[in-house]
Formats: structure tokens, sequence, C-alpha cells
């Protein structure tokens, strides 16, 4: 299993010119950047996309000052291609039109750290769509989990619905950012209060017994869990058991990005394992957390990366 400290380490001896540690880094995230580049540029550019992303970062690794963020530096480097390659394969018009579907979010969404009004825009668009549509968007653009399917499985609908949810809320923003007055910043404000408050409590979830206890309680009683494999269970104390199990085998689950919009977060990390039990979690997960009421979670879905062999 690959663990985040392990990929640092690599990272580290790739920016030191250590070819077998550029090759691993390779292999690890070429699946990931290739079925992102797919959706973006479709075939067969994203394979060439895939090959000049990888060439671009091992030349100009140096510059990347902090090693915990190759993924998100490596991924703005491929969206860069993905557009370039864009604008050099179609026509002007059939680049603007192509900005109105998957594109245009696509990149609105890579640049939300970077301006302020773009980000605020997105929220604001974000929390105007229904929450069946929030959360597959929420899924598709802002995890890694973002193909179909794993849409589907982590929110239990087909990939028929995931499909015609996706384009209804492709043509909702898009109308959304057409109208934008760059002053209703209250969605964004309050999606970014969700996703620090869950990174803060996440981060001393497992040698705090304050913070555990904090998520905990706003854990609905009759709280609705639905699992990778589409069984489902009712009650807190079911999660409560997982994260107690957690603690007695040395398992954890450190999340390394959630994003919020309205009444939905969803928390993306990976899983570590002690040495008595290496195969007890996943390599990673996703956890999507429904709010009602304020703080208090409703339902969440709880879905886990296959395992490697």
């Amino acid at each position: 299993m690959t663990d985040n400290t392990e990929i640092q380490q690599r990272v580290k001896e790739a920016k030191s010119g250590d070819t077998l540690s550029m090759a691993f880094l390779f292999q690890l995230y070429r699946p990931q950047l290739y079925a992102h580049a797919l959706r973006v540029v479709g075939n067969p550019m994203a394979y060439d996309v895939v090959q000049d992303t990888f060439i671009s970062a091992f030349t100009h690794i140096s510059s990347l000052r902090d090693i915990s963020l190759f993924y998100p530096w490596l991924k703005k480097i491929l969206l860069n291609n993905c557009y370039l390659a864009l604008r050099k394969e179609k026509s002007a018009l059939n680049y603007r039109l192509a900005l109105t579907d998957d594109s245009l979010i696509e990149e609105s969404i890579e640049q939300r750290m970077e301006n302020t009004a773009n980000t605020q825009q997105i929220y604001s668009a974000l929390s105007g769509l229904s929450a069946e549509l929030r959360s597959c968007v929420l899924i598709r653009y802002f995890s890694n989990f973002g193909s179909y399917e794993e849409i589907g499985l982590i929110l239990g609908i087909p990939i028929g619905t995931v499909r015609s949810r996706l384009a209804a809320a492709r043509a909702k923003l898009y109308a959304v950012y057409s109208h934008y007055n760059g002053k209703q910043d209250k969605a964004f404000m309050e999606a970014k209060h969700w996703s620090e408050y869950y990174l803060q409590i996440w981060k001393k979830f497992y040698d705090d017994p304050n913070a555990r206890n904090e998520f905990i309680r706003q854990l609905n009683p009759a709280l609705h869990i639905r699992y990778t494999s589409g069984s489902s269970g009712t009650g807190r104390a079911l999660l409560e058991k997982e994260f107690n199990d957690d603690l007695q085998y040395g398992s954890r689950f450190h999340v390394k990005d959630v994003n919020s919009c309205g009444s939905i977060s969803v928390m993306e990390g990976i899983n570590t394992n002690s040495p008595e039990y290496p195969d007890r979690c996943a390599p990673s997960s996703v956890i999507v957390l429904f709010r009602k009421n304020g703080k208090m979670i409703d339902a969440c879905n709880i879905f886990d990366s296959p395992r490697t062999i």
C-alpha cells in the first residue's frame, strides 16, 4: 500500500533527479490523470496530454515548493495542457461551444483557489442546485473519484441517472454563471466554513477524544449509512463502532481534502493500517455527509477505493 509518507519521499527524491522515483510517481498517478484528461479532451488526445504533463512536471519539478501539493500541482499542469490541446485541435467557434459543457465548469473550478470572485461565483451557482445535482457535481469535479461509475457507487444511483443529473446541473450552472453579479459570496463563505471545520476535526480525530466526540455528537442517532457494496445501515452507533475499531486495530482515515456546498460535504482521504493488520482498510475512501437542521448529519455515504493486490 502506498501511503502519504512514501509519496512525499518519492516526490522529494524526484526533485533530486531520481529517475526511479519519477517512474514510481508516473505509474501511481497516470490512471487518475488519464481518466481526467478523457473527460476534458476525449480520445485520442488524452494519452498525449498525460505524457506531456509528466514531461513538463519532471522538467520543472524543482519549482515545486511544497511536496505535499504534488498531485494538485500535477493536475493543474494537466488542465493547462488539456486546454492547449483543445485550442490547437478545434476552431474558435467549436472551442467556445465546448466551454459551455464540462470544460467551462472544470476550468472555473481549477481556478477557484486563485480567483476569489470566480470562487464566489462557483459556490453561488452550486448552492442553487438541488441536493441530488449538487452531490453529483461535488464528486465529479472536486474529488479524485469522478467517473460516472464511481459517482453511481458513491451515491447509489444508476450510471444513466448520473449522466442525466450532471447534464441538468451543467445547464443550470451555466445559466447562473451568465447572471452572476459578483456579490453573492454567502454560499462560498458557508462552504469554506464547513470544509475548514471538518479538516480541523479530522486532524485531531484519532488523538483527541474531544474532537472525536464533537463529530460523533453531530451524527443523527437515526443516521442512515450507505456502504461501497450497496448495503446500508441505520444508527449512529454503527459508525461510532467503526471509529472505535479503527482505534483498536490501528487504522486511520487521513482526510486530505474536503469540499462543501450547502448541506453536503465530500471528505476525501487515504487510509493507513497498522503492521499487524495491513489489509484492514482500503487504500483510500470518500465520505459524503448530508446535513440537516444546521450541524446535524442525517446521512452519509462511504465509498472505499478498490484494494490493490
